[in-house]
């Protein structure tokens, strides 16, 4: 299992530091763009969309393992080791993640920008819930990817249910600013986090039996 997680891990140290540097051109380009004194362009639509941009780029991070997987089933993984070090490096995609959206949330209060809203929207990044939904992005990305080898129809209609169930965790940081009591949303703040984390539970031990079964082709 150390020999499969090494080997995944180098390829997701890359995907973070991509991620890491796309953040850094955002946040660069906000400020070269005045975005802190009101402007509005590309930069301050991706700085305000962060929280739903930063879930999407993670989803698209494990989407990409899929060809990992294969290749190291080609190198005499076993499916078991293969499984238990997916679960290591999927918690390092939402730990890392979670760090570098945390990070870029924190922007506009270490340089006090007077931009109205942003720094309200981004500090959901820093919530722990935010932490669970980085996490179920990883997990439907990477069933979304194996998936789509199986059946490009199966592999679309997942991938389809897990934009909507991503857009489902983004509302509910939204309307809750990342608790749990949403006030007049009476239960929604419980059921939306619920249903997220069901379906992470679900699709990663869809997962397993998948990869139980899987064959190199």
């Amino acid at each position: 299992m150390t020999r499969c997680f090494r080997f995944l891990l180098r390829f997701s140290l890359i995907n973070l530091a991509v991620f890491a540097a796309a953040a850094a051109v955002i946040v660069g380009g906000a400020f070269v763009t005045d975005v802190p004194s009101g402007n509005t362009n590309l930069f301050s639509t991706y700085f305000d969309g962060f929280p739903a941009l930063s879930l999407f780029i993670l989803f698209m991070m494990a989407f990409s393992m899929t060809s990992t997987l294969t290749l190291a089933l080609n190198f005499g993984a076993t499916r078991k080791a293969l499984f238990a070090a997916l679960q290591g490096v999927l918690a390092i995609y939402a730990v890392g993640g979670w760090a570098i959206s945390a990070l870029f949330s924190l922007v506009p209060v270490w340089f006090g920008w007077p931009r109205e809203g942003a720094a309200t929207v981004l500090m959901l990044n820093t919530s722990p819930a935010f932490l669970a939904a980085a996490a179920a992005a990883a997990v439907l990305g990477v069933l979304s990817g194996v998936m789509m080898i199986r059946s490009r129809v199966i592999g679309s209609m997942v991938i389809i249910l897990a934009m909507l169930l991503m857009m489902a965790g983004t509302f509910w940081l939204v309307i809750t600013g990342g608790t749990f009591s949403g006030g007049m949303w009476g239960d929604l703040p419980w059921l939306l986090p619920l249903a997220l984390g069901l379906a992470a539970v679900a699709a990663d031990a869809f997962l397993y039996r998948y990869l139980k079964g899987y064959v190199v082709r």
